[in-house]
């Protein structure tokens, strides 16, 4: 399979996990929903964890510059809507640039 075969498919492993802990203690949805959720949130050109965190601190530091970060960034806030462990890394970052001090 080649990298990007391999990195939709990871994309979507991702998706389903998410999707499954979201339900925890819930009644988990039949798993024909869950792939038609996830087919309907594929995008054409999409971000992987790695890429975004290795874009996040520019993302964090517009964001903290009061710049809209979503319109410059746009693949980087639809990736961080989607993934709950790159929103908090996010979160963290964010929470570390209001506590220092302005330079």
């Amino acid at each position: 399979m080649s990298n990007k075969g391999t990195n939709f498919l990871q994309r979507w492993i991702e998706r389903l996990r998410q999707l499954r802990q979201a339900t925890l203690g819930k009644q988990a949805p039949d798993f024909e929903q869950i792939m038609l959720r996830m087919a309907q949130m594929t995008d054409d050109t999409e971000l992987s964890c790695d890429e975004v965190l290795a874009l996040l601190d520019q993302f964090a530091e517009a964001s903290a510059r009061g710049e809209d970060a979503a319109r410059l960034m746009p693949l980087v806030q639809r990736h961080l809507e989607r993934c709950m462990d790159c929103t908090e890394e996010y979160q963290a970052l964010m929470r570390i640039l209001r506590a220092a001090p302005a330079l």
